[in-house]
């Protein structure tokens, strides 16, 4: 184990734990650039290296080695940076050995710095694509794992893996939401809720808490550009850290997403492009 170092780091706002493409607006490739545009300071932790995300086709790259991932978790200990870090994101994990590891680190990260916050973006999948991971990582989130988070901001297919049966109505999503809340997780936001939206032009939300159940829903963009949820979910902790309240995090959160998508569609972008949209 490295010995801790005698000088005193620098506060970091976020610990972004998630996939990393050269190219491309998924995983931190957007999460990181939505920290930063927001005037927050982050470090990156990458659970894949890929040259750009799957959907292009089998990309150059891979999932980082356990030996590598643990050992840059390790590293931020050693130097100290956990003492001082606000917010630690964990979205789409590579292997279900990362899921241990974190288990293990999150909980020594927790100890050292009892005010941290800790939101986990449980990616496995979504409507139209099914799961995309590992199917043991869906298992890992069943686990004991999940109750560390302070917030969870799943979809509503990644809600249905939680639970173990499908969704169709707002009561239904709300009780498979309510079942994750804990003495540790205070809120579930849920994007893509079933149950919420009331047509076919808009997407709904619902936040569900210890004291508080409030749907959102907003306009439904026609853009194909993908890592729309790291993006909302970067955006949601980034408010948070500016001291708003969840409920305007939300809506605001929200509303970014869909300019920065309106940006991409009218420009006719592959991927998010520029972040100007973002106030």
């Amino acid at each position: 184990m490295q010995q801790a170092s005698q000088l005193q780091s620098p506060l970091i706002d976020v610990v972004s734990i998630q996939s990393q493409v050269v190219y491309g607006s998924v995983g931190n490739g957007i999460a990181y650039r939505t920290l930063l545009k927001k005037g927050l300071e982050a470090l990156q932790v990458p659970s894949v290296l890929f040259g750009c995300p799957p959907y292009y086709g089998a990309p150059s790259g891979g999932v980082i080695s356990v030996e590598w991932f643990s050992g840059f978790l390790e590293d931020l200990i050693a130097r100290g940076v956990m003492k001082r870090t606000r917010a630690v994101i964990v979205g789409y994990l590579g292997d279900v050995a990362q899921c241990h590891i974190l288990d293990a680190w999150l909980q020594r990260v927790r100890a050292i710095n009892p005010q941290i916050k800790i939101y986990i973006d449980p990616v496995m999948g979504d409507y139209g694509e099914g799961v995309y991971v590992d199917p043991r990582i869906v298992s890992c989130y069943r686990s004991p794992f999940l109750s560390l988070a302070n917030g969870l901001t799943p979809n509503g297919f990644e809600l249905e893996q939680l639970c173990g049966h499908s969704l169709a109505t707002r009561e239904q999503t709300l009780r498979a939401a309510q079942a994750l809340l804990n003495d540790t997780t205070e809120w579930v936001l849920v994007t893509s809720a079933p149950g919420i939206a009331e047509n076919d032009d808009e997407l709904g939300l619902l936040l569900v808490s210890h004291n508080q159940v409030q749907s959102y829903t907003h306009p439904k963009i026609k853009s194909k550009v993908k890592g729309t949820g790291d993006m909302f979910t970067a955006l949601l902790v980034s408010h948070l850290l500016h001291g708003r309240s969840l409920n305007d995090a939300i809506v605001t959160a929200g509303g970014e997403v869909c300019d920065v998508l309106a940006e991409a569609e009218h420009f006719g972008w592959e991927e998010i492009g520029s972040l100007r949209a973002l106030r």
